[in-house]
């Protein structure tokens, strides 16, 4: 039985790594519901059961499996998986939100033509192509700001 549970927790962990998370249920009373944490808690069970089951009692085991396979689920959904889905959720930004905001010339925009600007966004700094909004030629390190953003180009005009 415990074997079955590990090969199965073992394939279903595999699965959800390659696939992704299919299932989520985020934002619900059932978000601990997540395939890898059901994954790791059945091959945790699944492997503390095949460890203990010469040395104990079989309702032992099966108890100790379980809240073993619970304890190692809980960790892993509260210290793994919860912190990267907010780091995900807040790491993208609107570009249209950027619009007037200052940024510097991180490459030379050359009159007419392309260079790059970096600016910060929720404490990351980030980089992207931009033109000078009048076609003049914009030196590194200016101070500039975002007019408008087109094709994932941002039109910069010297502060």
């Amino acid at each position: 039985m415990y074997l079955i549970l590990l090969g199965v927790g073992a394939g279903f962990v595999l699965l959800s790594l390659i696939f992704g998370e299919l299932a989520e249920l985020e934002g619900t009373v059932f978000s601990f519901l997540r395939p890898t944490v059901i994954a790791v808690f059945l091959a945790v069970m699944g492997g503390v059961g095949l460890i203990l089951t010469p040395r104990l009692e079989s309702y032992f085991v099966f108890g100790i499996s379980a809240v073993s396979g619970l304890f190692v689920g809980f960790l892993l959904n509260r210290l793994v998986i919860v912190p990267l889905h907010k780091m995900q959720n807040t790491s993208t930004h609107d570009k249209q939100d950027l619009i007037g905001t200052t940024a510097k010339v991180a490459l030379t925009i050359p009159q007419n033509g392309y260079g790059k600007i970096k600016y910060t966004v929720s404490g990351s700094v980030v980089t992207s192509p931009a033109k000078s909004d009048d076609g003049s030629g914009i030196n590194k390190d200016t101070d500039v700001t975002i007019m408008y953003i087109q094709d994932n180009t941002y039109f910069v005009k010297s502060c």
